[in-house]
């Protein structure tokens, strides 16, 4: 049976096609079991906001280590810091208080979350296909000035267009960061069960014998 947010019928899907959607399915059921239910303080739209801007931020200043590559190979030191010690737990985080929307499957999600998730991709798209035109008109600029092409420039093309590509495939997770609500009180309500008093059995025996009316 085909899920109702699926865009490609069941018939017409090729094997290889539906073990890939099990995989993915698995790999976001895995994620949520590790990562569901952690940093319960962070999921409020205020700190995914602050992480948002953390993340960008950190993508900014790898964006100058990825300007100074074409300069120096000093700048892989700052580089690899700002990845490992910003930028992946800024994400990481970001991709748990969010339950991991930008990357689910269609089939995990409600009609709200994938036009949310579908709007962050497009956007995404967008921006990808346009910050490419950056180190390809980089290089046509470097390669008319000259016959031949230094290999730090090379190198620095290389590090400018993996970091545009990280950078653009990591916007999906900010806007649904950005969107994300405040938790709902009632998630957090904590249940009272009804207090009962405790009647001795000849209590209850007389109120059974007068129908429920002292004497």
């Amino acid at each position: 049976m085909n899920h109702p947010n699926s865009a490609i019928p069941e018939s017409a899907k090729p094997s290889w096609w539906r073990r890939y959607e099990t995989w993915q399915a698995q790999s976001h059921e895995k994620f949520l079991r590790r990562w569901g239910t952690r940093f319960p303080r962070l999921r409020n739209r205020r700190s995914s906001r602050r992480l948002v801007m953390t993340l960008i931020l950190s993508w900014l200043l790898v964006f100058l280590c990825s300007i100074a590559a074409f300069f120096t190979m000093w700048f892989v030191v700052p580089f690899l810091v700002l990845i490992s010690l910003v930028f992946l737990p800024a994400l990481y985080v970001l991709r748990a208080i969010t339950l991991n929307v930008s990357d689910a499957p269609a089939a995990a999600l409600d009609e709200i979350q994938l036009s949310t998730r579908n709007a962050a991709r497009s956007l995404a798209f967008t921006v990808l296909w346009v910050g490419m035109f950056i180190p390809y008109l980089l290089l046509i600029a470097i390669s008319r000035g000259s016959d031949t092409v230094d290999g730090q420039v090379i190198y620095g093309t290389g590090m400018l267009l993996i970091v545009l590509v990280v950078a653009a495939t990591s916007i999906p997770i900010c806007i649904v960061g950005w969107w994300l609500s405040d938790p709902d009180p009632e998630d957090y309500a904590v249940y009272d069960p009804p207090q009962y008093s405790q009647v001795s059995p000849h209590e209850t025996r007389n109120a059974t014998n007068t129908g429920g009316l002292d004497k």
